[in-house]
């Protein structure tokens, strides 16, 4: 039971010697904490088809719906309901099954915790499920989003998160466990970083604290731990990692540094003569930096954030992988003509698809201009870019 291994943890902790020591210190409780700032995001589909055999209350204007989608419901998610206050104007109002009895008209409506021009904000819904040991409690941030063109949109953000002291590395370290892909548990391992939980080592505020993508293993000062979390987010287990198989990386020698993301972690590289080394699994890379200065002293720094699946590379302990990240650059130039105009936007790209920034110092460089002329030069303008 959760709560004999609470009472079991809470015992040595006070210095008392029991029989089930060994395993209670394995599992390091955390406590819940609630907040109104989501600390994951995800985008719910919103449709104006009634869900299939969910009874509904009556409307004051035509609802929108959206399911949420969580394993730790039943039949796998919980729809929510979205309604106005008046005939016209904001959706400000959401019904949801709290009972989880299939029905929405037995629900009271929940009023909209503030306005804007074209945004609802709704304070946390909780949200309790059964769990294997007891009630699971989950709390869910949501933004309805209307726009004047008739686009709707739903943003859910994670409105609980589970936090306390760890045993890690030889030290009592602040732990926060953050449900990243926001689908009510937080023990969630992927290749893709959208699909990952995160955990967070250092106090919220402390800016050394160190955020990472959740996997297999943590590293931290210079060593590799097993780590366990419970899905409900409740509790970890932490042990240091034997006989781990590590595979060397290869990049290109103006890589100053690379962060990767997989099953196993995430893991930020400082590249020796353009090699490094991981432990043995798939991964893909999340962001890479190229440092330079120019001729008089400037530090500039290029840097690509990459989500493109061919960004994916697998790691061996028997084989150097090469890994082809970095330079050349692409900027790709496009036009969009209207009735009166045409707008011109100007992006760079990796050789994976990433998204590329540059800096001088901390600061963007001026944006590039733009040249338009006509064939016989009867017309000719010059405009600047804007940082979008």
């Amino acid at each position: 039971m959760k709560l004999l291994r609470r009472i079991e943890a809470w015992t040595v902790s006070a210095g008392i010697v029991l029989a089930t020591a060994a395993s209670a210190q394995q599992e390091q409780w955390l406590q819940y904490h609630t907040t109104r700032e989501g600390r994951g995001y995800t985008w719910l589909d919103l449709t104006t088809n009634p869900p299939p055999n969910v009874v509904l209350p009556k409307f004051t204007a035509a609802p929108y719906f959206a399911r949420w989608a969580t394993p730790l419901d039943a039949t796998g998610g919980r729809w929510l309901c979205f309604d106005r206050s008046r005939r016209s104007g904001p959706y400000d109002r959401v019904i949801y099954d709290r009972n989880n009895n299939g029905r929405l008209d037995d629900e009271a409506p929940i009023d909209a915790a503030r306005l804007e021009s074209t945004s609802a904000y709704f304070d946390p819904l909780r949200f309790v499920f059964k769990g294997e040991d007891g009630p699971i409690t989950y709390h869910l941030g949501l933004r309805f989003m209307a726009y004047s063109d008739g686009e709707v949109r739903l943003l859910a953000q994670g409105g609980g998160w589970y936090e306390g002291m760890v045993n890690l590395a030889g030290k009592k370290r602040r732990v926060a466990l953050i449900d990243g892909n926001v689908n009510g548990v937080f023990n969630d391992l992927a290749l893709k970083s959208h699909d990952c939980d995160r955990i967070r080592i250092g106090e919220d505020k402390d800016e050394n604290a160190d955020e990472r993508y959740l996997g297999r293993l943590l590293e931290v000062d210079g060593q590799f731990y097993q780590i366990e979390v419970a899905r409900d987010g409740a509790f970890i287990k932490v042990k240091k990692a034997e006989n781990l198989a590590l595979g060397p990386v290869r990049v290109p020698t103006t890589i100053s540094q690379l962060t990767a993301v997989g099953e196993n972690g995430q893991f930020l590289r400082k590249p020796a003569n353009g090699e490094f080394s991981l432990p043995a699994g798939r991964y893909t890379v999340h962001n890479w930096a190229i440092d330079r200065k120019d001729s008089k002293g400037a530090a500039w720094k290029l840097s690509g954030s990459a989500s493109s699946d061919s960004a994916e590379f697998e790691v061996a302990a028997a084989q150097a992988t090469p890994l082809q990240v970095g330079e050349p650059v692409l900027a790709s130039l496009s036009a969009t003509e209207s009735k009166s105009a045409v707008a011109f936007g100007l992006r760079l790209k990796g050789s994976l698809g990433e998204s590329i920034e540059i800096l001088k110092g901390t600061q963007r460089p001026r944006a590039p201009q733009l040249l338009v002329a006509s064939a016989g030069s009867s017309f000719r303008a010059t405009n600047t870019f804007e940082y979008g």
